[in-house]
């Protein structure tokens, strides 16, 4: 009986989640970070920001993404986007423009940012990072943790702990071969 409810509920299920990751606007803001070292205003640095935020929004239109560095050795910047695979190259440059225009308020002079939109990534830095390993946790959220409770965070860790759990025993269960 269980089995069967099961058999049910997981196609339901799945299409939910499906049309939930479908029916997300691509310019949804899912993280923000910065870097705690700051420019000096009207710098060099700053000119060469802007020209590369620039340069990304506009080479977002005919590729889904790239990397550029930008200027003078002393005063270089590294940037780079990415649009998910199923955006269109206009959904990409419009995701492309919206992070650039979230960055300016979210890392104000600062030497270093990154914004994850729903359906693209962008970010920047004074030290190259193109190649790199990016050990950075992913789900950060920016500003102080009190704006969370943290009991439903534990709660939420502990029902995925305990589907991770059966998950495993119910493959182990059912062997394919």
């Amino acid at each position: 009986m269980a089995k069967d409810a099961c058999q049910l509920l997981l196609p339901f299920s799945l299409q939910f989640f499906f049309f939930i990751l479908a029916s997300s606007s691509p310019d949804a803001f899912l993280y923000g970070g910065c870097s705690q070292i700051k420019y000096t205003p009207d710098s060099p640095y700053q000119s060469n920001l802007n020209s590369l935020l620039t340069s990304l929004v506009n080479s977002a239109t005919p590729t889904t993404s790239n990397t550029i560095m930008g200027s003078s050795p002393q005063d270089v910047v590294y940037g780079l986007y990415q649009c998910r695979g199923d955006l269109s190259m206009p959904d990409c440059a419009t995701c492309v423009a919206q992070a650039v225009t979230r960055l300016g308020p979210l890392c104000p002079q600062t030497c270093g940012g990154a914004v994850q939109l729903d359906g693209c990534f962008v970010k920047y830095d004074n030290a190259s990072f193109i190649g790199v390993e990016d050990k950075t946790v992913a789900m950060k959220k920016c500003g102080p943790s009190d704006g969370y409770n943290s009991d439903e965070m534990g709660r939420r860790d502990a029902v995925l702990a305990g589907l991770n759990g059966r998950a495993g025993r119910t493959g182990s269960e059912h062997p394919r071969m």
